[in-house]
């Protein structure tokens, strides 16, 4: 699973949840929801979330609105102090030159 590849890699011992958002309409969608999660952390008491959207590698509506307005909104809501989104990856300097890499090694 993606998030264990990620704690491995980062040696990261915290606790972490993973969610989903951005369900649309009524079919059946990926579970638990961002929105489930973030109430299950303020119900336990956490006060403190940073929100990583691993799927995501640029910003776009549902980092700059959903994840940043709408839960966060909610988070404070719900009592959340600190609720942050880990910046994407956008423009980053590294980023671009390993999409420029892996484009080149298929030339």
């Amino acid at each position: 699973m993606l998030i264990n590849c990620l704690t491995e890699r980062l040696n990261f011992v915290g606790e972490y949840s993973l969610a989903f958002q951005s369900k649309v309409g009524p079919v059946k969608w990926l579970e638990p929801s961002t929105e489930s999660v973030l109430r299950n952390l303020a119900r336990r008491g956490i006060r403190n979330i940073l929100a990583v959207p691993v799927s995501f590698v640029s910003d776009n509506i549902e980092t700059l609105y959903e994840l940043d307005i709408e839960y966060g909104n909610l988070a404070a809501e719900l009592g959340v102090t600190e609720f942050r989104r880990a910046e994407s990856l956008n423009v980053h300097a590294k980023f671009i030159a390993a999409l420029a890499n892996l484009i080149l090694q298929f030339e």
